[in-house]
């Protein structure tokens, strides 16, 4: 008896000892960069959406990526990426988005029989380095609305690589690695990897050239607390008139 008096107590007094994280900590896959990518769709003009995929081991989901050229300023661009509520505007499969305060966005993405609609909160970071812009957005599982009858994504990992090419032309490139959690259906995965870089890229082309939105007054300073370092972007976008105007997808123009 006082051997398993002993034993409780002792456990009590090293559950007391472990300190516990305020937020819980996400699923982070590492991923092998060496991995090759398979090229799933090859865009050769300004607008046209490149694509590529790769296996993972032990993930349903291949990672994806997508990149395309626009003629768009960078700033239209970044405002775009920073409007959670417009999110499900451009994005694949997004059938509702939000934000959450003070700096979380909200997506829920649609279900396809037999597999149920999925939802996630992102926190999302951005930095300035060798004049390109990254935007890197992470699952957080203890922010934002909570469901029932939806499955929360287990882990969602995307890097957006914003590089402006001339004051009125940008290129865009986003990697994703997501978690669905639960087994998918092999023809939904697949699905998912060579679909979701083309639509939503194709997606955020659309809906800037249907110029619903009025970027003519728009600053670094209407992004929202996600663009840290706002001085750098300015001095970036400041100096975009000096960048070589070329045409990008031109190896001969020099």
């Amino acid at each position: 008896m006082k051997r398993a008096m002993f034993s409780c107590a002792a456990a009590a007094a090293l559950l007391l000892a472990i300190p516990f994280s305020a937020h819980a900590e996400p699923q982070v896959t590492e991923i092998d960069d060496s991995i090759p990518w398979e090229v799933t769709s090859s865009g050769d003009e300004v607008g046209e959406v490149s694509t590529w995929r790769r296996a993972i081991p032990g993930a349903d989901v291949k990672q994806f990526r997508g990149e395309v050229i626009l003629n768009e300023p960078a700033l239209n661009i970044l405002l775009t990426i920073d409007t959670p509520e417009d999110l499900h505007k451009w994005v694949y499969f997004c059938r509702d988005s939000a934000a959450v305060p003070p700096e979380y966005s909200y997506m829920e993405y649609k279900g396809v029989w037999p597999v149920a609609a999925r939802y996630v909160t992102i926190k999302s970071k951005s930095w300035i380095e060798n004049d390109v812009i990254y935007i890197s957005s992470r699952n957080i599982d203890d922010i934002g609305p909570e469901h029932d009858n939806m499955v929360k994504i287990r882990e969602f990992s995307n890097l957006f690589e914003i590089t402006p090419l001339s004051e009125d032309m940008t290129k865009v490139r986003f990697t994703t690695f997501v978690d669905l959690a639960g087994r998918l259906p092999s023809w939904l995965a697949n699905a998912v990897s060579s679909r979701a870089p083309y639509v939503t890229l194709s997606g955020m082309r659309d809906l800037l050239e249907e110029g619903d939105r009025d970027f003519s007054d728009a600053t670094p300073d209407d992004l929202s607390s996600v663009a840290k370092d706002k001085e750098g972007l300015k001095a970036l976008l400041a100096k975009i008139d000096e960048l070589d105007d070329s045409d990008p997808l031109d190896p001969n123009d020099d």
